[in-house]
């Protein structure tokens, strides 16, 4: 018996491994990439074994060289929780990711005598750091880890960075690559930029919805895990179990976030998450890999009547960033679940571990869908802490570049990522295996919304604080920034158009 629940738990994993690294198929509904696990059998005493797949790079001596990730940080509460934990370990400390790391690390330092280093600088330093060594023509940084609104795009756009499709060994069709952001993110064929199993910090960076499961009894409301598995947990259904639960707790006669009791927590981002998640981009890509603008679709528009509706409930729905500079607003967002006075809560995945000491009993959920017909829940990847691996423009050994950085991500396959799904899948901040199924449905099919990341026209960023302005006139602004986002497309392209394939 011990043998076939060790077999049973094993193949449960492998098998949400295997969906969760996949990276996400066609965001707007399209036919999913499959990816097959293959199985080698058994061991001795019967438990099933995944296959591993692996790269085939041979080893090759580096004579000690020194491989550089440069990461930065943010010294803000409210950004603590976005610094890297998946770059580097000094040592074993009996954390689970801090292990993996450095397990990881010692694997690939070994099969190329290399050492890895991570260099950490403060966040406005990030582009002055990677811009001057370019111009110097240093080659310093191996690999540089930007964010992606922040510094991806002046940093890519200014030709600092390298097409990823151009370094040799770097095989980005591989499952240990996520396959949303290569598919989202090229531009004309050009990518400069990957996310993948070598970061967790993507996954924390994934946008989903968490419940509370006492208020769920409390007032008679359906399980909505069942109404996620029907495929029926549209934004409609979202407003309408938000609707009607409101309480003025303290009898002040007025709602206040720290008193009373909503149905819906939302942030800035949520507007933009809820268009992802809708099956609509701002701006999408043609045939041809180019941008073109898609915001403003008849479905764009219907998602936009949900968020309105949302976005001015005072009564049910409270909005974090109104609240910004008042007090740590993630910290109350928190502090609402545990204190049973929220039923729905928009998070980034990071924020799951913030409840690990809530008693009472949360659940998580993949962003809402349009209706019922749209065919799968689509998760959306936030540029303002999303990351990715990208190699500066002076690298002088693509050779070793390439090897290093595609063996580390398949390595972190099995290490690094594997311990990130203990921490969320066996107990320690999720609570059932129903968020087990969830989790699975968030990682494997995330997409990326370029009009958002590069905020052509400045488009994205009116979209991103519509929530916390109350101002909902998106057919009027979208007219007044429409001409401007175009013209930053066709600058962005021209960029790149002369970057060149390397």
């Amino acid at each position: 018996m011990k043998n076939i629940k060790t077999t049973l738990l094993v193949l449960a994993i492998c098998l949400v491994f295997a969906a969760c690294s996949s990276g996400g198929a066609d965001q707007g509904g399209g036919a999913e990439t499959a990816e097959t696990t293959e199985w080698a059998g058994t061991q001795n005493d019967g438990e099933a074994v995944a296959e591993r797949i692996y790269p085939d790079l041979a080893a090759v001596d580096y004579g000690g060289y020194e491989f550089a990730f440069l990461t930065r940080t943010i010294q803000n509460e409210d950004w603590a929780d976005w610094n890297h934990r998946d770059i580097f370990a000094e040592e074993e400390n009996g954390d689970i990711i801090n292990d993996a790391v450095y397990g990881r690390n010692r694997k690939i330092e070994a099969k190329y005598n290399i050492k890895i280093s991570e260099i950490v600088v403060e966040h406005p330093n990030f582009l002055t750091k990677v811009s001057q060594s370019v111009k110097a023509g240093d080659d310093i940084y191996d690999a540089v880890c930007p964010h992606l609104n922040a510094e991806l795009v002046p940093l890519s756009q200014a030709g600092n960075l390298i097409d990823l499709f151009s370094i040799p060994h770097l095989d980005l069709a591989k499952p240990w690559w996520n396959q949303g952001c290569v598919r989202d993110l090229s531009i004309g064929g050009r990518l400069f930029i990957a996310s993948g199993d070598l970061f967790i910090l993507d996954n924390d960076s994934m946008e989903a919805m968490i419940f509370n499961k006492v208020l769920i009894q409390e007032y008679g409301l359906e399980i909505p895990y069942d109404i996620v598995k029907r495929g029926e947990w549209t934004f409609d259904k979202l407003i309408e179990m938000s609707s009607g639960i409101a309480k003025d707790l303290n009898g002040d006669g007025k709602m206040y976030i720290k008193d009373d009791l909503f149905g819906c927590i939302i942030q800035a981002s949520t507007e933009n998450s809820f268009i992802v998640s809708g099956g609509e981009k701002i701006v999408n890509k043609d045939s041809d890999d180019y941008p073109i603008i898609t915001f403003g679709s008849e479905r764009c528009y219907q998602i936009l009547d949900a968020l309105t509706t949302l976005i001015h409930d005072d009564q049910n729905v409270v909005h974090l960033h109104r609240y910004m500079g008042q007090f740590p607003v993630y910290d109350e967002q928190a502090k609402m679940m545990e204190e049973n006075r929220a039923l729905f809560s928009w998070i980034l995945m990071r924020i799951v571990e913030k409840l690990r000491g809530m008693e009472t009993d949360f659940g998580i959920l993949p962003l809402p869908k349009l209706d019922k017909q749209q065919p799968k829940y689509i998760t959306n990847n936030n540029p303002n802490t999303g990351v990715g691996a990208s190699v500066p423009s002076v690298a002088a050994n693509l050779e070793r570049t390439g090897m290093i950085l595609e063996d580390l991500c398949a390595e972190s396959r099995y290490t690094l990522q594997s311990a990130y799904y203990e921490i969320n899948l066996r107990g320690k901040f999720v609570r059932d295996n129903d968020s087990q199924e969830m989790l699975d449905l968030i990682l494997s099919n995330t997409a990326y919304d370029i009009g958002y990341i590069y905020d052509f026209g400045g488009f994205g960023g009116v979209v991103l604080w519509s929530g916390t302005n109350k101002k909902t006139n998106f057919a009027s602004d979208f007219e007044k920034h429409k001409d401007r986002m175009q013209k930053d497309i066709d600058k962005m392209v021209d960029a790149y158009e002369r970057i060149g394939k390397q």
